[in-house]
């Protein structure tokens, strides 16, 4: 039955988890809910591929599961979701399954997997508000394969993301292929190798092209991914479990 808790029957508490957060899509939501989204339209356009239909079904089953809430306005209207105490607690069990996931199981990215919509969203999460200038700056992303064109306004108080020109002067063009930021922006590349190769060039101030290297922090997972090598090496030298033997 759609929307009921599939039970193992196991008084474990790996067990007990897999049941919360057992079914597809269901650790993603938890991971754009971390990342600072909230809204059930924010939260559809983070997942692309969700149906509204399971969208629903498993918001419902992580608000039974007391992961998320519902945020009410007067009238009884939803105005959003947030975690609980105990959804803001899965934030390094999502953190661990992430690193492993870039440690043995990232390759190269398929064209089906190249979301730019969904990149940019994902960069904009990430910019270090303290280091930006006191300044609006406005950076233009042209993105190529497939091709899309972003602005994203960076000021201390709000980064928004617009489709639109923005209506300010912008100060700093970038101009890259999908594949590579998403490769810069998951620790695949690096983005001094990026510009070494000419796969991302910027076209502005010198000063805010240096600056574009500090107010980005890129994926948590990015440190994970650069250190994958040394990770796989480092976990080939630990034991394995002791073996229990049972009689027969």
């Amino acid at each position: 039955m759609v929307g009921a808790m599939r039970s193992y029957a196991q008084y474990c508490p790996v067990a007990k988890a897999s049941e919360i957060l057992g079914d597809r899509w269901t650790l993603l939501i938890v991971r754009e809910l971390l990342g600072g989204a909230s809204g059930f339209n924010e939260l559809q356009r983070g997942l692309p591929g969700i149906s509204r239909s399971v969208l629903t079904d498993r918001m419902r089953a992580l608000e039974r599961a007391e992961v998320i809430e519902r945020r009410i306005g007067p009238k009884g209207r939803t105005l959003g979701y947030r975690l609980t105490a105990g959804g803001r607690d899965l934030e390094p069990v999502v953190q661990a399954i992430g690193e492993w996931g870039a440690t043995w199981s990232f390759t190269e990215p398929r064209p089906e997997e190249l979301d730019p919509d969904l990149l940019i969203v994902w960069m904009a999460r990430h910019v270090d508000r303290g280091s930006l200038p006191p300044n609006r700056i406005v950076i233009r992303f042209d993105l190529r394969d497939p091709k899309r064109r972003y602005w994203m306004v960076l000021e201390p108080s709000e980064v928004s993301v617009c489709l639109q020109h923005p209506g300010f002067d912008v100060d700093l063009e970038v101009s890259v292929d999908t594949s590579t930021l998403y490769r810069v922006y998951l620790g695949r590349v690096e983005l001094s190798g990026a510009l070494r190769a000419g796969e991302l060039t910027m076209s502005g101030p010198q000063a805010l092209q240096r600056g574009l290297r500090r107010w980005f922090t890129w994926s948590a997972f990015a440190p994970a991914s650069r250190s994958a090598q040394q990770r796989r090496a480092a976990a080939s030298r630990r034991p394995g479990p002791d073996r229990v033997r049972i009689a027969p």
